[in-house]
């Protein structure tokens, strides 16, 4: 699904433009679109972290499910986070330990590793996209599948969020 490939090669390039162009419109209704762009650029910019996307794979595309006029189609991803955390500003190991109880809790289940020597935790993440497009139309809208995330059930119907949660059968 070249669309997949696209979204996830301009979030390697942090491309945050084209990445929010790629996300379902639906979640600009909860998040503006300008305070979306604005929250990434400052995310390196002013937190002193810089992140880096790395080592990214498609596992698996899954079937897809048509609902209305609309096709919807998990894709299940991999990729490697890298962020370099700036030592001057995190030189404390409370400050650590609080960074990395907010990437356990972002990545829930995923293996968040801090290496000090190069002040860097590395996350090996493994979740799912669901691509969803208007049928007969080859314009992809992308969404990040979190089962704790109560905004994804007002961005996707109820009948892909029960098949999301029954494991897509």
């Amino acid at each position: 699904m070249q669309s997949t490939q696209s979204y996830l090669n301009a979030t390697q390039a942090k491309d945050w433009k084209s990445v929010l162009e790629m996300m379902n419109p639906k979640i600009f209704n909860y998040a503006p679109k300008a305070m979306l762009e604005q929250m990434y650029k400052q995310m390196e910019n002013d937190s002193g972290m810089r992140f880096n996307y790395s080592e990214i794979e498609i596992l698996r595309i899954k079937t897809e499910f048509i609902l209305a006029d609309t096709s919807y189609i998990p894709v299940d991803y991999s990729m490697t986070i890298q962020v370099h955390v700036n030592p001057k500003l995190y030189k404390n190991p409370d400050d650590i330990r609080l960074l990395h109880q907010g990437f356990e809790k972002t990545y829930a289940g995923q293996e968040v590793v801090f290496d000090p020597v190069n002040s860097r935790f590395s996350i090996d993440l493994k979740n799912t996209l669901i691509a969803s497009s208007a049928q007969n139309s080859q314009l992809w809208y992308f969404s990040e599948y979190k089962a704790n995330d109560p905004l994804l059930s007002y961005i996707l119907p109820i009948e892909v969020m029960n098949r999301l949660l029954a494991g897509w059968n």
